[in-house]
């Protein structure tokens, strides 16, 4: 536990300084566990001799059961000198969780609310432009529950960086808006013509404080089908049990985070703390920066994405969004000896600081160097003030979901709803399909080159 190895670092990482008292009983918590360590490491020595005795006492059966009777003998020594050096770790992190400021909930508040219902029918109109004062000020306005896709500046990056245009469905009563439902419409020849809320990003969907609007909502964007000529339109929100056709194989996953990186060091418990420190053997180094960092964040991911067999995103989407006013973005890239071998995209709102992408060399993935970036970003949101973390998306089951547990991240499900002229849902256009089996193998054998030259004007019609 590295509090219990040097206290007064952690007592020099608090906001205030901690009382006399505190400081007291940590540090005799310190002697204790000092004490209780060197008592165990000599009888694991004792037990070592005792073991390497035997080879000499093969032929004197009196010796081997005299050694067997010493044998165990230390080793009930050793399993109390274990339990009393666990029991002196425990104290101190009860110690130190009983000085820690009330938690905050586990989940942010948009993800648990319980929305009210309206009670009556709205009145529904589009409007065109997402940059649209009328928008932009219902978006702030129902800052509690929007995610930062709901953000004007988003849909302007998707126009720019792929020429996708978007639309407004306003639910209004009275004059006054009461919900609002982004649709961005993705239209190919190859792909077919759908309409989504919110394209490449993990959340969307209707924006209101009432249940029964949400479903209004959803329900009046039908009307787009034919006007925009849609084959199929996808609604994404974290909202549970609205009456229409639902995917729901998906889930985030986020954590709380403490006040202190001390305490999340104890939160995350010694196995994850082990897989973090076996990279410090290779000296990794991080930078966390903006547009400076591009070249070398879109070198690793696009190399990542081409063995994955996913077309790549053009260089100007992420340009996009690290240029984008409204848009709290950060790049992080971790280096061994110099190169970028693992790299993460960042996006804050609202106490909450995402990672929509990641990527890291499979080249180094026996380094553990994933696990020590995440560990890094965790350490920065801390420090920045977030609350919460969210790891992003990823099956239920699948190692990537492993992956995210094993950092005491709780699951967000997703539930996206389909609006269809027959009511059937189509196949999604996404590397899960099945029917990409072939072309993704294909693609994985081709050069990287080659993948940024026809990566991105196939992955902009893939949302």
């Amino acid at each position: 536990m590295q509090i219990l190895k040097d206290p007064q670092t952690y007592f020099a990482s608090l906001s205030r300084p901690p009382v006399e008292l505190f400081c007291r009983q940590l540090l005799d918590l310190q002697q204790q566990s000092q004490v209780s360590a060197q008592q165990l490491k000599a009888l694991q020595a004792d037990k070592g001799v005792i073991a390497r005795q035997f080879k000499h006492a093969q032929d004197d059966p009196d010796a081997t059961d005299r050694l067997k009777l010493q044998m165990q003998q230390v080793a009930r020594s050793v399993a109390q000198a274990e339990a009393a050096f666990k029991a002196v770790l425990q104290q101190a992190v009860r110690l130190v969780q009983d000085q820690a400021p009330k938690a905050a909930p586990p989940l942010p508040s948009r993800f648990t609310r319980k929305l009210a219902d309206y009670g009556k029918a709205a009145q529904f109109r589009w409007i065109q432009d997402p940059q649209d004062p009328i928008w932009r000020a219902f978006v702030e306005q129902q800052a509690e529950y929007a995610s930062v896709y709901h953000l004007p500046a988003v849909q302007t990056a998707i126009q720019t960086a792929f020429g996708h245009s978007s639309k407004i469905l306003l639910a209004v009563d009275q004059g006054a808006v009461i919900g609002g439902l982004p649709l961005t419409l993705v239209r190919s020849r190859l792909f077919g013509q759908h309409a989504v809320s919110v394209p490449f990003f993990n959340y969307g969907g209707p924006l209101t404080a009432y249940r029964d609007i949400a479903e209004q909502l959803i329900e009046q964007s039908r009307t787009a089908l034919a006007a925009d000529t849609l084959e199929q339109i996808e609604i994404r929100t974290t909202l549970q049990g609205l009456p229409f056709p639902c995917y729901d194989k998906k889930v985030s996953m986020l954590r709380r985070l403490p006040a202190l990186d001390a305490e999340l060091d104890v939160e995350l418990g010694a196995k994850v703390r082990a897989q973090v420190n076996k990279a410090l053997a290779h000296a990794p180094s991080v930078r966390f920066g903006g547009a400076e960092l591009l070249a070398d964040f879109y070198r690793v991911f696009a190399r990542n994405m081409r063995d994955l067999g996913t077309p790549v995103y053009g260089k100007n989407w992420f340009a996009q969004l690290l240029a984008a006013q409204d848009l709290n973005t950060t790049l992080v890239v971790c280096y061994i000896k110099g190169r970028p071998v693992s790299v993460g995209f960042l996006l804050g709102h609202q106490g909450v600081l995402e990672i929509p992408w990641a990527s890291t060399l499979r080249s180094a993935n026996g380094l553990n160097i994933n696990m020590w970036m995440y560990r890094q970003i965790l350490t920065r949101a801390i420090a920045e003030g977030y609350g919460y973390f969210d790891f992003g998306r990823s099956t239920q089951g699948a190692s990537t979901h492993k992956f995210k547990k094993q950092w005491r991240a709780l699951p967000v499900p997703h539930y996206w709803y389909y609006q269809t002229p027959t009511g059937t849902v189509l196949a999604a256009n996404s590397p899960d399909n099945p029917k990409f089996k072939l072309l993704i193998a294909i693609w994985q054998k081709m050069p990287i080159w080659l993948t940024k030259l026809i990566g991105p004007p196939i992955v902009k019609y893939i949302p």
